[in-house]
């Protein structure tokens, strides 16, 4: 599918079939979210993939009893990790600079790093958790499946449910499956003159 139609066509489903999605489809998506971008390529998440019917209904019920969180193909929950400020320097080296340039991006970027605090941190892996969200939702809709951003949940009921450690904290859903609806609903935006603005 072309870009074009695909940013056109994508909306937020509430009407799912309680179908699986296809194994190549599924696998896609979440190649999709892994191949994101992410500031200093930290990617500071975990896709954690629910497509038990028990285990939906559960986390339906965490996400304020939203049916369709529970009536979908896949859910997928991206988990920000606040420990990337441990991890840095081994991705950084992962990247095979020469050490000259390794040193200068650890000297400029390691103390912005560690001078975080845990909010800080927080709200900066969600922040690209949703880099990660909306290369997901657009594969979905690539693969013709529909898909709905799911933001309201109790996010400590839901990181209890998960099992997270103190570094790790839920960010966002998305929900994605076959859609039960025979037209997409006309996309209602703010006018360009609105929202573009040339310096």
């Amino acid at each position: 599918m072309e870009f074009s139609k695909i940013i056109h066509t994508r909306y937020s489903c509430r009407n799912f079939k309680d179908s699986m999605l296809k194994e190549q489809d599924l696998e896609f998506i979440l190649e999709a979210g892994r191949l994101a971008p992410s500031s200093l390529g930290l990617e500071p998440w975990i896709f954690y993939v629910v497509q038990d019917s028990k285990k939906k209904q559960e986390i339906a019920n965490i996400a304020n009893h939203q049916s369709h969180v529970e009536h979908c193909g896949a859910i997928i929950i991206i988990v920000s990790r606040l420990d990337f400020g441990e991890y840095f320097e081994s991705k950084l080296r992962e990247r095979n600079l020469k050490e000259e340039e390794l040193q200068k991006r650890l000297k400029l970027y390691k103390p912005f790093i560690d001078g975080m605090h845990e909010e800080r941190k927080l709200s900066y892996a969600r922040e690209q958790a949703h880099l990660a969200l909306m290369n997901m939702a657009n594969a979905a809709t690539s693969c013709n499946l529909a898909s709905c951003i799911v933001g309201g949940f109790d996010n400590r009921a839901l990181d209890k449910y998960l099992g997270l450690s103190s570094k790790e904290k839920s960010a966002v859903m998305l929900v994605v499956g076959e859609s039960k609806d025979s037209t997409i609903p006309e996309k209602i935006r703010n006018s360009k003159t609105e929202v573009i603005r040339f310096q």
